[in-house]
């Protein structure tokens, strides 16, 4: 009725799917950080030799070394083990929580 498609496209869907489309990467992003068993199952070999010092160096999921931690026998890695977990679960809700937020934020009402 007058609008080029990408008048369309910018004005009219990526508006109305914008709420969708964030509330799913970051859901997306949070379902992929917690699950790591199907990587475990696959034999995935997880040690790194040396704590990460850049956001280039190579590091394991923190499910990894939580699942490395559990096979350990001394005390201090069942502590850090226990500390990994409950940062692992405040991460993950914060992320859910943020992509909730997001959406009601987002969300256009009718």
């Amino acid at each position: 009725l007058g609008a080029s498609k990408m008048q369309m496209v910018f004005q009219h869907i990526l508006p109305l799917a914008a709420p969708g489309i964030l509330t799913g990467t970051i859901i997306g992003l949070a379902r992929a950080l917690g699950e790591t068993a199907p990587l475990l199952l696959i034999g995935m070999v997880a040690f790194v030799a040396d704590y990460p010092k850049t956001p280039f160096d190579p590091a394991t999921a923190l499910p990894v070394q939580i699942y490395m931690w559990a096979n350990e026998a001394e005390r201090a890695f069942v502590e850090r083990m226990s500390g990994a977990i409950i940062i692992l679960l405040v991460f993950l809700m914060a992320m859910n929580i943020t992509a909730i937020v997001l959406r009601r934020r987002f969300e256009r009402r009718w």
